[in-house]
């Protein structure tokens, strides 16, 4: 009689529920979700390939910087592609960071329809500045996409006007890649040419947090409204 059946199956079990039932908010189930798959098969690669493991490094960190901690971190993403260049080509660097931009921003834009659905959205969906925003989006849904990525602006503007217009979400992605790739690329051409001291990166990075979140906790101070969009952006419509 065969007694590993049971066993097998309560473990088999256990990983689904791990990996599918929620435990929290969306944003960042899937998010660690998508680290602990990206480290698990990052260790088959990092053993055959072990100039990949700097590759891999920075995939894996890159997530959290693309993801629902990009409003804490703004500065999170380009100081960890300049510290990768160091140990490894701009190109390379380039193409893993902006795979798991894209990848963030797909999920991204699934989590904003998501939220943008509720109907306690409703007053900020139909809001008038917002009407207004979304109509001048649709003109030029692609160009603003792509040139919003590859500037400074907020890109949780670029995912609202996306979700509120039902702009498609390949062309989306596409005009993400293509705003983001020279961007990413001169921080990476940077870092592997400056070479800047690590101490000076982590600076940056928590340098650039510490001051998203005293900037909130005087907003709180002073009892301005909460984000209407909370953890993944800040629409805030006066």
């Amino acid at each position: 009689m065969n007694t590993s059946a049971a066993p097998e199956t309560g473990a088999l079990q256990r990983l689904r529920r791990v990996l599918v039932q929620p435990h929290g908010d969306r944003a960042w189930d899937l998010m660690l979700r998508s680290i602990g798959v990206l480290a698990l098969a990052g260790i088959p690669v990092s053993v055959a390939f072990p100039r990949s493991i700097p590759l891999i490094w920075l995939a894996i960190v890159s997530l959290p910087a693309s993801g629902p901690l990009g409003p804490v971190m703004p500065a999170a993403l380009e100081p960890v592609v300049m510290e990768a260049a160091k140990y490894e080509a701009a190109i390379w660097v380039t193409l893993v960071a902006l795979a798991t931009y894209v990848y963030m921003e797909f999920i991204n834009r699934h989590i904003y329809r998501w939220v943008l659905d509720r109907e306690m959205l409703s007053r900020f969906r139909h809001h008038r500045r917002v009407q207004t925003a979304v109509r001048y989006f649709a003109k030029y849904p692609f160009a603003t996409v792509a040139i919003g990525a590859a500037t400074p602006f907020p890109c949780w503007v670029l995912r609202i006007l996306a979700v509120l217009h039902h702009y498609p979400m390949r062309p989306y992605l596409t005009a993400i890649a293509i705003g983001r790739f020279p961007r990413i690329y001169l921080y990476a051409w940077l870092g592997s040419f400056l070479r800047i001291p690590t101490v000076v990166l982590l600076a940056v990075v928590f340098g650039s947090t510490a001051a998203v979140l005293l900037h909130r906790a005087v907003k709180k101070v002073r009892g301005r409204a909460p984000a209407a969009i909370h953890p993944i952006g800040e629409p805030e419509i006066g």
